[in-house]
């Protein structure tokens, strides 16, 4: 006999893939559907899809994700919040009700709007991947958030969908704590400031079919990464050696990234000979301020690290493990970070100055 088991897990379940019943005790599924789990066996669940709650069956649980949330109520009632960042759930019920959309432009072959929703909708799901990330410093994804909160609006008043009003920082304004009076001021504030940017795309390059450049992609990247291997050090040092690696900014004479550090043997090897053929660094969170610097460059330091004589009262004395730098090699990094260098897999041989 098969024993179901009654599950007590808080959590939001996703359908990741379509599933297509093969008899009556089973439920069909589509991607995306939020479904509640009422029993659990083996590899099977139980359950129902929450747009449709009278219809119960079973599904195999490898078609499901499970994502935290909170549930409030139960049965008909029952109610599923996510637990993560407001901005990130809006814009999830943004692309689930731009797809439908979507796909009724293609059915009535309206290939303008339906190239331009495409586009809102690709920035959408790249711009909601790097938020989830978590990776961003905290300015760029205050910037990020801006750009996603203009992309719905302009998107809604472009599908003539409802115009959502928020604060000064991309917030939804409650209704139940914002007066009628400061509803309406925003609505306008909102309206207006869509309009405007309306016109602007009208006007702009894109809208004209004027494809964009490689430099101006780079440009529209809220962040970017520098990814660099290192393949040798051609240098004779005699002694046990620290290579740093950096990014350094020589208009304003600082560093703008940390130390990749590599340590290097006096038999003019790597120490840790299991890192020979992977010495890789990724210089991360680079950001649209850094790509308007007027310069960065690539700074390799090398220090030496061994013996030194000392002499002390006539007293000969030597002392091991002094740091002492002993070179450096720089090159001019900044057409390959701003786009204007495709440099993929392209190798460089940096001179060293002592």
């Amino acid at each position: 006999e098969t024993v179901w088991s009654p599950t007590a897990t808080k959590a939001e379940r996703l359908s990741i893939y379509n599933y297509d019943a093969r008899g009556e005790e089973e439920l069909s599924l589509q991607i995306g559907d939020t479904v509640h789990i009422l029993e659990t066996y083996e590899a099977w669940y139980r359950g129902y899809r929450l747009r449709r709650k009278s219809k119960k069956g079973i599904f195999p649980a490898c078609y499901i994700h499970l994502k935290d949330a909170t549930v409030e109520g139960s049965g008909q009632k029952e109610t599923v919040i996510p637990t993560e960042l407001p901005l990130v759930q809006e814009v999830t019920t943004t692309l689930r009700e731009w797809a439908t959309i979507w796909r009724d432009l293609y059915v009535g072959d309206k290939r303008e709007m339906f190239n331009c929703v495409r586009d809102m909708i690709y920035d959408l799901i790249e711009w909601r991947s790097q938020i989830l990330s978590g990776t961003l410093p905290q300015d760029e994804l205050t910037e990020l958030k801006q750009k996603v909160t203009s992309k719905i609006d302009y998107g809604n008043k472009y599908l003539d969908l409802d115009l959502v009003v928020r604060d000064k920082d991309g917030n939804i304004l409650d209704p139940e704590l914002t007066s009628t009076v400061s509803l309406f001021r925003e609505h306008e504030a909102a309206s207006k400031q869509i309009e405007d940017r309306i016109q602007e795309e009208k006007w702009s390059p894109k809208s004209q079919n004027i494809d964009l450049t490689r430099q101006a992609k780079f440009a529209s990247t809220p962040a970017f990464a520098l990814f660099v291997t290192l393949k040798n050090v051609v240098c004779k040092i005699g002694e046990d050696a620290e290579v740093l690696m950096s990014l350094y900014d020589p208009v304003e004479s600082k560093f703008i990234s940390e130390n990749y550090l590599v340590k290097w043997s006096s038999s003019g090897l790597v120490k840790d000979i299991d890192q020979l053929h992977n010495l890789r660094a990724v210089f991360t969170d680079l950001g649209s301020e850094d790509l308007k610097r007027e310069k960065i460059s690539f700074v390799c330091q090398i220090v030496r690290v061994g013996r030194m004589e000392l002499r002390d009262n006539n007293t000969k004395k030597l002392t091991s493990g002094l740091r002492r730098p002993f070179g450096v090699a720089v090159m001019d990094v900044t057409d390959i970070i701003t786009g204007k260098m495709d440099d993929e897999d392209k190798q460089h041989f940096i001179p060293f100055q002592p």
